[in-house]
């Protein structure tokens, strides 16, 4: 997952308004995409206070960055992690736009059967390492279905929700390891 970043300069950026998960009460980060669909950048709306504390000073900025460079994350599901890039003091980054699928909104589309069935597979790949990581106690972030994008170029689940490993860091109750477990099924057995 890796960008010319010194081309990112150049890009137009336009508004970009993903399809809102409806447990979602707000979002602490506006979209922008570039025009030509390479990367998205999340401008923080300042709406969060959470989040200005948690990067809150150099140290805390630098784990974020460290975040953004995988650098914290687990070894098992650092391929399954998208990475930032042009970290801003106030919380803002840009990453690679992956094209590919949503999980929770894969059911409103049309997938044609080898398509559908490699997912279904990397479904068991990412749960599996997410279940190692956890026994090693180093799962952190928020795997919630929304925040996971089949995607077509790197034929893998990524998780694009960055700042999760920030506020999800240790993984509360609502989203544990046997949440997630049930997320995944939901998508495996077609419920």
């Amino acid at each position: 997952m890796n960008l010319d970043r010194a081309s990112t300069f150049k890009l137009e950026f336009k508004r970009f308004f993903p399809v809102q998960h409806v447990s979602k009460k707000k979002n602490g980060y506006d979209f922008f995409i570039a025009t030509d669909e390479s990367v998205i950048y999340k401008k923080n709306n300042l709406s969060n206070p959470h989040l200005s504390e948690l990067i809150n000073g150099e140290e805390n900025l630098g784990h974020f960055s460290n975040i953004l460079d995988g650098i914290v994350l687990p070894v098992e599901l650092r391929d399954h992690v998208c990475r930032g890039y042009d970290l801003e003091i106030d919380g803002s980054y840009k990453s690679e736009f992956l094209h590919g699928y949503r999980l929770d909104l894969i059911k409103r589309h049309e997938i044609d059967p080898n398509t559908y069935s490699l997912i279904l597979s990397e479904c068991h790949v990412l749960l599996g390492k997410i279940i190692s990581a956890n026994s090693n106690k180093t799962l952190t972030g928020d795997w919630a279905l929304h925040n996971l994008v089949y995607s077509l170029k790197y034929k893998r689940i990524i998780n694009v929700d960055l700042e999760g490993f920030l506020f999800y860091d240790p993984l509360p109750e609502w989203a544990n390891i046997e949440i997630i477990q049930g997320w995944f099924s939901s998508i495996i057995q077609g419920n």
